[in-house]
């Protein structure tokens, strides 16, 4: 539930949340992540693993071992059932020889919302949820409104309109909010997302999926982000960090780490 009034983050603050475990994650994870050192947020489909279009097991280890990135659950086969979130838990665990009791979870398709997670936050720590990422914030705070009517003043895009209020002031319960990186999603808008965040000491979690050069298969879909177009996003971030007015983190340091 956010405070109106109260703002954890020091400073802006940024999270590359990344869907699913595709097979194009491992590229982003060594040649753009590695490159610029900065740390992500991996969500991943237990049971796609290995397969065809997937990350593998070994490159699942590698990315968790690196200390700048996380591995969270994202279901067994992309559901949000217990059983299916279970199911998924258990196979990271064992993968991985995870030591801690609970562990973050993006809910697939975004079907949990701030209500829900709310109203069943004992259950879903029962799961073993550390936190639940999901998508769209359908109750935008005060602070969220005030900034949303600037913004139209001043002409500001729809998707900036439209994903301030998954600008996050603080954090006291498991839901986090993400604004949804799309193919046709401008990289200005992006930049100035972050921008904002810098400006109110806030955190804006993206959340993103495949990354796609030009030419390969499924460049054109709605959930492919251009690979070039997202190296360009890590290093504004690259640089805005460097210059002391961002921290960019994953959703375990963001949300369950004091500053």
């Amino acid at each position: 539930m956010e405070k109106d009034n109260f703002s954890k983050f020091q400073k802006g603050t940024v999270v590359i949340s990344i869907d699913d475990g595709n097979a194009d994650d491992f590229r982003i994870y060594e040649n753009v992540l590695l490159k610029y050192n900065l740390g992500a947020t991996f969500n991943v489909v237990s049971g796609w693993i290995n397969g065809g279009n997937s990350l593998t097991k070994e490159q699942l280890r590698t990315i968790y071992n690196n200390p700048l990135m996380e591995i969270a659950a994202h279901g067994y086969s992309h559901k949000n059932d217990d059983e299916d979130i279970k199911k998924g838990i258990a196979m990271l665990y064992d993968w991985l020889d995870i030591k801690e009791k609970a562990i973050g979870f993006a809910s697939p398709g975004s079907v949990m919302k701030n209500d829900f997670i709310e109203e069943n936050e004992a259950h879903l720590k029962d799961l073993g949820l550390l936190y639940v990422r999901t998508s769209r914030n359908l109750n935008p705070s005060k602070r969220h409104l005030e900034i949303q009517n600037l913004l139209k003043s001043e002409g500001a895009s729809d998707y900036i309109i439209e994903n301030i209020p998954q600008l996050i002031f603080s954090f006291d319960g498991l839901a986090v909010n993400s604004a949804v990186v799309l193919h046709h999603t401008n990289l200005e808008d992006l930049y100035k997302l972050v921008d904002i965040a810098i400006k109110e000491k806030a955190c804006i979690v993206f959340m993103f999926h495949r990354t796609k050069k030009q030419g390969e298969l499924d460049y054109d879909s709605l959930w492919s982000y251009d690979y070039d177009k997202f190296e360009k996003f890590v290093e504004y971030l690259h640089n805005k960090r460097a210059n002391g007015e961002i921290d960019v983190l994953t959703n375990k340091q963001a949300f369950l780490s004091d500053f």
